[in-house]
């Protein structure tokens, strides 16, 4: 192990995620199978269930909340292992120590952030806004959704740790330039072939009306919302647009916006960029968080669309889509600024 206080931290955060995930993976298994189950308790079993239930509840608040700031420490991490290793530059090269785990890490993350998103929002209805005699459904959904959470939440624990353990300074590492910069570069092969050598224009072009579109759709519904929706439809067409717009996105912060804000004509590292422009961060966030935050309405919806009360489900995707263009339009406008400077 490479010991730094940046990956202490990360090894502490993630054996302490590791032992809270255990305890609510094998409470909410036992909870969801006795949910299930026909058999009828008394008085006094039910309130201790209850007791425990929001024992529970609040356990799997506290372990995806850690989960989350483990995404932004994971990559802190990696960055201060970059003086320990020959050959790495940047974050792409402090990954390559364990490639395929870092790899499945980085997928396993941004998806956990998602689905953890998703039962928070759940959790919190369930929990104030559940209508009279939709108990036992509300407390399934959320109980499935925490399952699914917590299992997640504790293999990237655990993998996490693992990495942190397996890191070693003695091996050395390939680096950005010899993926990124080649003109084979993976990222490369879609846009070349759909919009031919001169894919960069339009790429730019995607990029501002893929996040134009997905705000106006935000809006639209928004003011639709508070006029009254009664069916999902416009929810799932903003989840479509989100996928659209995250694919949109990605090749765009890769293949042209890493490039020119770096000055860097030839270079498509996204770990570079975060790492050399002070404001970088922050877009990149506004931009996972604004996706985030509107993808996560439709399944929301279409959980607790038949236990919740209207009006409070109704108040939080109203509140989920003016923050979600708040954000997406934030990122936007920095970037935007980049390119008038």
């Amino acid at each position: 192990m490479i010991v730094n206080p940046w990956t202490v931290s990360a090894l502490g955060v993630d054996t302490v995620s590791a032992g809270l995930g255990l305890i609510t993976t094998g409470l909410a298994v036992k909870h969801l199978s006795r949910s299930w189950s026909e058999k009828k308790e008394s008085g006094e079993q039910l309130a201790a269930i209850e007791d425990s239930l929001y024992l529970l509840f609040w356990l799997g608040s506290v372990f995806l909340i850690l989960r989350f700031l483990a995404w932004p420490l994971f990559y802190l991490a990696l960055h201060s292992l970059i003086p320990e290793i020959s050959g790495a530059m940047c974050i792409f090269g402090a990954r390559n120590l364990q490639p395929t785990l870092s790899r499945i890490l980085e997928i396993t993350k941004p998806l956990l952030f998602y689905a953890g998103l998703v039962w928070l929002l759940v959790f919190r209805l369930e929990r104030f806004g559940n209508r009279a005699g939709s108990e036992s459904l509300a407390r399934k959904s959320s109980l499935i959704l925490l399952c699914v959470c917590s299992i997640a939440g504790l293999v990237d624990s655990c993998g996490s740790a693992i990495l942190w353990l397996r890191s070693n300074s003695e091996l050395a590492v390939s680096c950005c330039t010899t993926v990124t910069d080649i003109p084979s570069r993976f990222t490369v092969w879609i846009p070349e072939s759909i919009f031919g050598s001169e894919y960069e224009t339009l790429l730019w072009v995607l990029y501002f009306f893929s996040n134009a579109i997905l705000v106006l759709g935000t809006l639209i519904v928004r003011s639709r919302l508070l006029k009254s929706i009664t069916s999902g439809y416009p929810f799932l067409l903003l989840l479509v647009l989100v996928l659209i717009n995250c694919v949109i996105g990605t090749f765009a912060f890769i293949e042209v916006i890493s490039p020119y804000l770096m000055d860097l004509p030839f270079h498509h590292c996204l770990y570079c960029l975060v790492q050399n422009i002070m404001d970088a961060p922050i877009f990149v966030a506004l931009f996972i968080l604004g996706n985030s935050l509107v993808g996560a309405i439709y399944p929301v919806w279409l959980l607790s669309i038949k236990w919740s009360e209207k009006p409070v489900l109704s108040s939080l995707v109203s509140r989920l889509l003016l923050l979600g263009a708040l954000c997406l339009s934030g990122s936007v406008l920095m970037i935007s600024t980049h390119l008038l400077l």
